[in-house]
Formats: C-alpha cells, sequence, structure tokens
C-alpha cells in the first residue's frame, strides 16, 4: 500500500478545497418521473440541490466527443448522466459522470457537459 489512510484523506480534503475555492455552484436538475413521447428532450425538470464545483468552459474544439464543458465535483454530489446543471450563464445536459481515484480514494467527480441551446 503506497498511501495509508491518513495520506488519502488528506487528498480528498486537498481536492475539495480546490473545488470549493473557485466559488462556483451551480443547480443539479433532474427530469420528473413520468411518461414522455420523445425521451428527455420534453421532459419537465425539478431542482434536487445547489452544489460547489469547478466549471471549465473550455471552448468546443479543444475537447472531443462535443463535449462543450467540463466540470469537478465533490465526491458526495448526487450527479447523474442526464441530469442538467444550470450555472449562471448556461444549461447543461451531464453527459457523463466518472468518479476520480488516487490510490484507493475518490477524491472528486468528472463531469462532461453539453450545451443545451436556448434553456
Amino acid at each position: 500500500m503506497l498511501l495509508n489512510d491518513r495520506e488519502r484523506a488528506e487528498a480528498v480534503t486537498d481536492v475539495a478545497r480546490l473545488i470549493l475555492s473557485s466559488g462556483q455552484t451551480a443547480r443539479i436538475l433532474r427530469v420528473v418521473p413520468g411518461e414522455r413521447l420523445y425521451g428527455t428532450d420534453d421532459a419537465e425538470y425539478t431542482e434536487i440541490s445547489v452544489i460547489p464545483l469547478e466549471l471549465n468552459e473550455t471552448p468546443p474544439e479543444e475537447l472531443s466527443s462535443k463535449i462543450d464543458a467540463l466540470a469537478c465535483v465533490l465526491p458526495d454530489a448526487d450527479v447523474r448522466g442526464e441530469d442538467r446543471l444550470a450555472a449562471d450563464r448556461e444549461t447543461y445536459r451531464i453527459q457523463s459522470v466518472e468518479e476520480e481515484h488516487f490510490f484507493g480514494a475518490v477524491t472528486h467527480k468528472n463531469l462532461q457537459l453539453v450545451k443545451l441551446n436556448g434553456r
């Protein structure tokens, strides 16, 4: 084992401190259960939480797979693929959620985001 429990906990704390120091927050919107004709495109969404994050609105040409932005969130953030993330200026669909591991500890989650036009 390369790191002990204390060192892993320190790594998680350090990453959390970096995310919190960005001063950014966003609302997480989740689809209201019910029958829909057109999938999630015509769905109604409700706010489930406001979370701290570090949002990187990198120009699309620098990212693959038509991803418009990336976000780092705390490991306990309740986020799912297909949720909506409403930041200050834009609303995004969460395309994917990936846990980041550091020697056995989940330090944060990376979100790949697709901008929703006109929302």
